[in-house]
């Protein structure tokens, strides 16, 4: 795809090439005669062309070959098709003021400039992409109720203003990272989640931030949940996670699920230094893993009053000397428990042994699974026997992964 778009951008090149030449004016408006067409415009004069269009179906890309200072399609009222824009080192705003229907793509790769996007009449969105945009401060979607795939990554945006998601009720999935200057992100509407939430590396402010807080007041469902760098957390309605739901490297002090009662693959608690209390009153099963480890200041765990079934293994490790599972009745996989306390008492956990199906090891005054206070090291050992990948703090870069590999992705 990368060789045909480059192919397409020769032979636009050749045609300005051989008009100039013949002392005559090329206009655009072949490649672009119609609202379904797919276009590649390296100006403005070009992007002009569809001004007039007010439901698009075909493609525009735009990309930084030259000085484009705003992307306007003043008419469109409905997208079926997409919008890409990359690389444009002097976009500072894209406007789409009467739009109200998008059931296609809007894609931002790369933009630093890329200050204000206007679109103040949109009621329903599909998919909106925005990853590398430093100077966007503010975008305000307060009619979208419902998305299919948002993604908020490496922005400027902060709580000076209205945040994009204060309205939503209904996502698939939802991506919120590396927005360094973002310190709360609250979504008081949103109630299900059908496909993945990734919120991290928001409000760290280039390593002098603590993180951010997330309040999802009444989300209920969610497939697959992934929260890291976190300083406060509430999720008071949540009653199920169908796929992994994972706590990693957060500064939380207490993980709390008041209501939640299954997990449908692995629940991850790992690298959190500042927690000393875990809590799911009301969780009753786990269909994968239970993985709690390199917590610093967790010594007792004794959240899980209802848990009956773990479906994959239970790893443990820390400087625990307290640990009760007290309605555990079976473990599917094995069950790995290292504490480096000498106060911790292997025989509390006989009934959880006896359930397990796998290898079994509890021991304690084990030097090694004493906290690091840092990320990975042993417990990778840990996290590889159950299949789970953690990723490293470089992970957070996300929004470099996704300008390195967006132009294969999304053919640019």
């Amino acid at each position: 795809m990368t060789r045909i778009v480059s192919s397409l951008l020769l032979l636009i090149s050749a045609i300005l090439a051989v008009t100039a030449q013949q002392g005559k004016s090329f206009t655009p408006t072949i490649l672009f005669s119609t609202c379904g067409s797919h276009v590649i415009a390296s100006s403005e004069a070009e992007i002009a062309t569809l001004a007039a269009c007010s439901t698009f179906s075909g493609s525009l890309t735009v990309l930084g070959l030259s000085a484009i200072n705003a992307v306007a399609l003043p008419a469109l009222q409905a997208l079926t098709g997409t919008i890409k824009i990359a690389s444009n080192p002097h976009l500072t705003t894209l406007s789409l003021d009467s739009l109200q229907n998008s059931t296609g793509t809007i894609a931002l790769f790369n933009n630093t400039l890329l200050s204000v996007i206007n679109v103040p009449n949109i009621k329903t969105l599909n998919a909106l992409e925005i990853v590398t945009a430093p100077s966007l401060r503010q975008l305000s979607l307060v009619n979208v109720q419902a998305i299919s795939s948002f993604k908020v990554e490496d922005t400027g945006l902060d709580n000076s203003g209205t945040l994009p998601w204060s309205s939503f009720q209904k996502a698939m999935d939802i991506g919120i990272s590396n927005n360094k200057f973002l310190k709360v992100i609250d979504i008081p509407g949103l109630n299900a989640i059908s496909g993945r939430l990734v919120v991290a590396a928001n409000g760290l402010m280039e390593g002098k931030g603590e993180g951010a807080s997330l309040h999802l007041a009444n989300l209920t469902t969610v497939s697959n949940c992934t929260l890291r760098h976190l300083t406060d957390l509430q999720l008071p309605s949540l009653t199920t996670v169908s796929s992994s739901l994972s706590f990693d490297e957060t500064n939380l002090k207490l993980i709390q699920t008041p209501h939640l009662k299954s997990v449908g693959q692995t629940l991850s608690i790992v690298s959190n230094n500042n927690l000393n209390n875990i809590s799911f009153s009301e969780l009753t099963f786990i269909g994968g893993a239970l993985l709690i480890a390199n917590n610093t200041l967790l010594t007792s765990v004794n959240g899980f009053g209802k848990l009956k079934n773990i479906a994959g293994v239970l790893n443990m490790r820390g400087d625990f000397s307290n640990i009760s599972f007290p309605d555990v009745s079976s473990v599917q996989g094995g069950m790995s428990i290292l504490s480096s306390s000498k106060d911790f008492d292997c025989s509390t956990l006989s009934k959880v042994k006896a359930s397990a199906r796998g290898k079994t090891v509890c021991q304690a005054q084990v030097k090694s699974a004493k906290p690091t206070n840092s990320n990975g090291g042993d417990d990778d050992t840990l996290l590889n026997s159950a299949n789970v990948l953690k990723l490293s703090t470089q992970g957070t870069v996300w929004a470099a992964v996704a300008l390195l590999s967006g132009l294969a992705s999304y053919a640019f």
